[in-house]
């Protein structure tokens, strides 16, 4: 027999905030065919069409929209119930989830966690990492409380506060016959890989290239840096990348960093929230343990 839980509420409430089966899968770490079933489910329970489906994308029926409110208030009083819970029992299991783009989630975090988890008891982590855009909108639907971003942020409903400065630089093969230092002019004369559109690093480069006039269209997209740093690696093509990236290929003498002559690229990773929110004492406690760490 089906039963309207909470489980259900927050997918269906999920898929509404992204206007997307496939999004909202990402951010709850679970199957595309799960979410559509579930909120298939939720709309048998119901006997309701709870959203439409056409050219222009997903949208809530009129019931969709009730549903959406009392979703709302039954996922915000869900997690402050959890939050009265752990702080009356210390052994109560807690879960933070934490989004990240690429270069943070895969480069960054990897040493910082375990710096923060090992103070931790009875806390379950789960970590996705998907690029800047991805992240707005999992903090945007309320799938978690704190996102790490690279890029800067286009919601006037979340604020953003700056945790590490992070510099992106311009890779070739180590063997490449280029300079070691190039004119600004002279990267139109090499083949680039870029990430995807979306991604953090891609739009700062592009943004910083585009102050000097210079726009590239690259030649091959990849949504992995460390990929993009491989690919390089072992060709002829050049790739700008945050040095957190290319540490160990640097060391293994596999690349090399091209400088480009009065252009730098620097950028601060911030970690987001939704504006006038009080965030539950795990998250509160991250961020602190964020700042002592030093990277």
């Amino acid at each position: 027999m089906e039963v309207l839980d909470y489980h259900k509420l927050k997918i269906f409430k999920t898929v509404a905030d992204l206007k997307s089966f496939s999004k909202a899968a990402e951010v709850l770490f679970l199957t595309q065919p799960t979410v559509t079933l579930q909120v298939k489910k939720l709309e048998n329970y119901l006997g309701v069409t709870l959203l439409k489906r056409d050219k222009s994308g997903i949208s809530l029926t009129e019931e969709g929209k009730l549903l959406y409110e009392y979703a709302s208030k039954i996922i915000e009083d869900y997690i402050q119930m959890e939050e009265a819970l752990s702080s009356i029992k210390k052994d109560f299991s807690k879960i933070l989830v934490i989004g990240a783009s690429s270069t943070i989630g895969e480069f960054l975090l990897p040493k910082f966690l375990p710096f923060f988890l090992k103070e931790q008891q009875n806390l379950k982590l789960n970590l996705f990492i998907g690029n800047s855009k991805a992240v707005e909108e999992g903090i945007l639907s309320k799938n978690f409380y704190i996102g790490l971003v690279e890029d800067e942020i286009s919601s006037n409903k979340i604020s953003a506060t700056a945790f590490y400065e992070d510099e992106i630089v311009l890779i070739a093969n180590a063997n490449c016959d280029i300079p070691e230092e190039i004119e600004i002019d002279q990267i139109k004369n090499y083949e680039f890989i870029f990430r995807e559109k979306g991604s953090g690093t891609r739009n700062i480069v592009e943004t910083a290239l585009r102050k000097q006039g210079i726009e590239i269209r690259p030649n091959i997209e990849i949504s992995s840096s460390k990929a993009i740093a491989r690919m390089v690696a072992n060709s002829r093509y050049l790739a700008f990348v945050s040095k957190l990236v290319i540490e160990n290929e640097l060391k293994l003498g596999n690349l090399k960093i091209v400088k480009i002559k009065d252009f730098e690229i620097k950028r601060k990773f911030s970690y987001i929230t939704q504006k006038n929110i009080r965030l539950p004492s795990t998250e509160r406690n991250f961020i602190n343990k964020l700042f002592e760490f030093k990277f």
